[in-house]
């Protein structure tokens, strides 16, 4: 039973306040518009009417832009599910480590900007004829969500021992029968999983249908920020809603069914592991697996080699490859005021989004493990709603609310809507770095005359330090790589990503070439000396110092 509502509860109250500012409110707005006959937006005294959605029924438009969103998504969820699932099961196979070495190399995109990945594509493709066509959007759907299925069915798969295979086949089974009476089933919840993340991930897809696609390929997330451009909220919002409900119903649904499925990551999680297992043994099916690896990586890393020869093409066009070597497109953004503009801008909207989603994650956090409160697992929820609802219907609510308050283009209308992308997973971590530490060395410490401030900020505090650094660093390049909310945001001030894309809208230099290798070579950097680091803690760890 819970206990009686404490003082540490209210520590929830700074985290609430901010969501119901940016995410609670002005999603409210945005439903308020849908059911105004004019899609205008009146708190006090709403008009309520469902014209917009009846127009949504009956004008045939809106459904070929429904069902067109739906087929995309349901096209890329399967193409990276064929992608991802022999590539993990060859890399989950593989011993001596070199399965999570790998791992980390298939999810170096992820970390890379969406905007440097789609800009590969826009050098690529073309070449190819299929620029601006489904299948280009397709291709950089699958190219963004394969990193995500990866990690999610290699964590799955990861925990199947090869003894399992090997015994039905010392049973008589051939290895196809292996594979599919023993190992199939076991990786069933991975798969549902992460065919359901992805899929409701491809529903709002935004910037990959608006650079690489065509005219033909309108999805809901383009046809809203058409519609608000021309300053036609009505159907805007009433689609944006349609979207959300639809978004919450797979969501919601998948989870229900997932809840009650009896395959569940638990009972895969029972197994040995590989740790114990023998050398892989190069079967037919482990040779298939290792060739659609070698293709994934290929997919997977040649386009950002590719954006790298062309930052250093000493012509003023694009061309691969280059015919010369020249740093002469660096210096030319080192030169440029707009770039460096933007690039200041990013910096200071991420440093200050990285200060207030970790602060704020962490208030959160003690409010929620720490204090009793009626409606806890309520509050979690809503704490984490915003990585459910599609970024860019946030986007939309965020820029009518920051507008009306004038902080459209502004500092902090930036770091508020990055910080509401950043908030929900700066409080998972801090939640869950408080859940394993306890409370018992705290305790000992208030018993020994500390006050619980200074226990907190002495033991606990140092405790979970490492898990606030990786709350501040996810938040800093949630902040950095946005652009979507910053694109909508944006009003005359332009940050990095932004800049990025207006330049790939409309003209393509080799700058842009130089601005994509520089952010690689960023996070490249901070991803080696995060490593250095953590490999010196455990050795001073080791050392019992």
């Amino acid at each position: 039973m819970p206990g009686k509502p404490n003082k540490t509860a209210l520590l929830v109250l700074p985290g609430l306040a901010f969501l119901s500012a940016t995410f609670i409110v002005p999603l409210a707005g945005v439903l308020l518009r849908g059911l105004d006959p004019d899609g205008r937006l009146s708190y006090a005294a709403p008009r309520l009417s469902l014209a917009n959605y009846a127009e949504l029924i009956h004008d045939p438009l809106y459904r070929i832009i429904l069902e067109n969103t739906f087929a995309v998504a349901a096209i890329a969820t399967l193409v990276t599910l064929i992608l991802a699932y022999p590539a993990c099961f060859f890399l989950s196979r593989l011993s001596g480590g070199w399965g999570g070495r790998l791992l980390l190399l298939a999810l170096f995109p992820f970390w890379t900007s969406i905007l440097v990945r789609l800009f590969a594509f826009t050098q690529i493709l073309p070449p190819l004829g299929l620029m601006y066509t489904t299948t280009a959007t397709v291709i950089g759907m699958v190219y963004y969500l394969l990193p995500y299925m990866i990690a999610v069915l290699y964590a799955s798969m990861l925990t199947i021992d090869n003894e399992l295979i090997n015994a039905a086949r010392t049973l008589g089974a051939g290895m196809v029968q292996a594979l599919r009476r023993v190992f199939v089933p076991l990786t069933r919840s991975g798969v549902f999983v992460g065919s359901t993340m992805v899929f409701v991930i491809s529903l709002g897809f935004f910037l990959t249908p608006a650079i690489l696609g065509g005219g033909s390929d309108l999805t809901v997330a383009t046809y809203i920020q058409q519609q608000v451009n021309i300053a036609q909220w009505g159907p805007a919002s009433a689609m944006g809603t349609v979207l959300l409900v639809l978004t919450l119903a797979i969501f919601f649904g998948a989870n229900r069914l997932f809840a009650s499925n009896e395959l569940s990551v638990v009972g895969v999680g029972s197994q040995k592991g590989t740790s114990r297992v023998e050398g892989l043994r190069f079967t037919w099916p482990v040779v298939v697996g290792l060739l659609v690896t070698v293709c994934v990586f290929i997919f997977l890393l040649a386009p950002l080699v590719i954006v790298v020869f062309l930052s250093f093409t000493p012509t003023t066009y694009l061309a691969f490859p280059p015919s010369g070597f020249s740093g002469r497109w660096y210096a030319r953004f080192f030169g440029d005021r707009d770039w460096l503009t933007s690039a200041w801008l990013s910096l200071q909207v991420a440093l200050l989004t990285s200060l207030a989603a970790t602060s704020l994650g962490l208030l959160t956090a003690i409010g929620l493990v720490r204090g009793h409160m009626p409606g806890k697992a309520l509050i979690s929820a809503l704490f984490l709603a915003p990585l459910v609802v599609p970024v860019i219907l946030m986007a939309v609510a965020l820029f009518d609310f920051a507008n009306r308050l004038h902080l459209a283009g502004s500092l902090a209308g930036y770091v508020a809507g990055h910080t509401l992308l950043a908030l929900p997973i700066t409080v998972m971590i801090a939640t869950n770095a408080l859940r394993s530490i306890g409370t018992e060395l705290e305790q000992a410490a208030r018993t020994l005359g500390a006050s619980p401030r200074h226990a907190f900020t002495a033991v606990t505090a140092r405790l979970i330090a490492p898990s606030l650094g990786v709350a501040a660093i996810f938040s800093f390049v949630t902040s950095w790589d946005e652009p979507v909310i910053a694109l909508f945001m944006s009003t005359g001030r332009t940050t990095l990503p932004v800049h990025i894309f207006n330049h790939i809208q409309t003209e393509v230099t080799p700058t842009v070439a130089a601005v994509s290798t520089m952010l690689m070579a960023v996070v490249l950097i901070g991803a080696l000396g995060f490593g250095l680091v953590s490999a010196a803690r455990k050795r001073r760890l080791a050392a019992g110092y």
